[in-house]
C-alpha cells in the first residue's frame, strides 16, 4: 500500500535577485551572528553558496533561509545578485511557519561527519588529526556505536590539540590518554590529560608515565567522584576529572630552580665542617664617609659616640 503524501503546493520560482532587495524580518528570524557571516565572506565561493529561500515582501523580499549567506554576499564587493528560491506565502504567519518547517526538518552536519568530509577533501587538518590518533593507538570510527577500547569520535578535541602543540607533545598527551583504554575516549578525558601535562600547577609535580599508569589502573572508576567535585565547585567536568586524577597520581618533586640548588646561607661555608671548623666570616663592608648612615636606637638615646667607641661604652665611661 502506497503512503498517501500531501499536495506539495505551488512550484516555487528560481531566480537571481539583487542582494540589496532582500532583507531580514526580525519578527521570527534569529539574531545575526556577525562573525559567522564574516567567516563565510572570507571563504566566499559560489560552489558552496547554494540558493537562499525568500518570500515576496512589498517591493523586495524577506530571506527565510540563508540570512548569514545573504549578509556575506552583501559585504562582498564582487557579488551583486544571489540565487534564490522564491516561495509565495499569504501572511506573515505563513512566512514564519515556513521558517519553522525548514529548520525543524534540517539535520545539522555533525563534527564527525564534517571530519570525514574534510578527510576526503584533504582540508582542515583532518589528515594530521587522523595520523596523530593512529600513532597513539586510537581509532576514529566513521559510524559511532559498539565502540572498542581507544575508539574516539572527539574529533574537535583532537583538532584543538594538533592546532596548539608540536607533534611530540600531541603524541605524549594522546598516548597517556590511550593508557586508560577508554571505550570510547571522550573529549573530557583528552582535555583533562592535556591540562595535567601542560598546566604549570600540575605538570611540575607529575610525569606522563605515572599518569598513564594511573589511568590504566582506574579507568572510569573515578568519574563519579569527579562529577561530585564538578557539582560542588561549579567547575567543568573535564577540569574536575583532572583534579581527581591529580589527587590519586604519584607526585614527583619538581627540579630546583637554577641558582637555588643550595641553601643561600650555606654559600661560602665549607661542605665538611670537621675538616674546616672555622667559619668563613663575611668581608666587612666599608661605607664611604660621604654616604649617610642611619643612627641606631642606643645612639639616638645617648648621643653619637666618639670615633671607635660605641654609645654604650661612652655611657659607662661617663656614669
Amino acid at each position: 500500500m502506497t503512503e498517501e503524501l500531501p499536495d506539495p503546493g505551488e512550484v516555487p520560482a528560481l531566480d537571481w535577485i539583487d542582494k540589496n532587495l532582500i532583507t531580514v524580518d526580525p519578527l521570527y528570524q534569529r539574531p545575526l551572528d556577525a562573525e559567522r557571516a564574516k567567516t563565510i565572506a572570507r571563504a566566499f565561493s559560489w560552489r558552496s553558496f547554494g540558493a537562499l529561500v525568500v518570500v515576496p515582501a512589498g517591493d523586495g523580499y524577506h530571506v527565510t533561509d540563508g540570512q548569514h549567506r545573504l549578509e556575506a554576499a552583501k559585504v562582498h564587493p564582487k557579488v551583486t545578485h544571489v540565487p534564490a528560491v522564491i516561495v509565495q506565502v499569504e501572511t506573515i504567519q505563513s512566512e514564519a511557519g515556513m521558517f519553522v518547517d525548514i529548520n525543524r526538518n534540517r539535520k545539522n552536519v555533525s563534527a564527525l561527519e564534517l571530519f570525514f568530509a574534510e578527510l576526503a577533501a584533504e582540508t582542515g587538518g583532518a589528515t594530521e588529526v587522523l595520523q596523530a590518533a593512529k600513532s597513539a593507538g586510537m581509532r576514529i570510527p566513521k559510524y559511532p556505536g559498539n565502540f572498542k577500547p581507544n575508539d574516539t569520535i572527539a574529533v574537535s578535541a583532537l583538532h584543538a590539540l594538533v592546532a596548539t602543540y608540536a607533534p611530540e607533545r600531541v603524541q605524549t598527551i594522546l598516548e597517556t590518554v590511550a593508557a586508560g583504554k577508554f571505550r570510547p575516549v571522550s573529549a573530557n578525558q583528552i582535555k583533562a590529560v592535556e591540562h595535567l601535562l601542560t598546566d604549570r600547577e600540575f605538570s611540575q609535580q607529575i610525569i606522563h608515565e605515572d599518569l598513564a599508569t594511573l589511568l590504566g589502573t582506574v579507568g572510569t572508576s573515578l568519574d563519579g567522584e569527579a562529577k561530585r567535585f564538578a557539582a560542588t565547585h561549579g567547575t567543568p567536568f573535564w577540569k574536575a576529572l583532572a583534579s581527581t586524577w591529580f589527587q590519586k597520581c604519584r607526585k614527583r618533586r619538581s627540579p630546583a630552580k637554577p641558582g637555588l640548588q643550595e641553601n643561600p646561607r650555606s654559600i661560602g661555608l665549607p661542605k665538611n665542617p670537621i675538616q674546616n671548623p672555622a667559619p668563613v666570616m663575611p668581608a666587612r663592608t666599608i661605607v664611604p664617609h660621604t654616604m649617610p648612615t642611619q643612627r641606631n636606637v642606643t645612639a639616638s638615646v645617648c648621643g653619637d659616640p666618639p670615633a671607635g667607641r660605641s654609645a654604650l661604652d661612652q655611657r659607662k665611661a661617663t656614669a
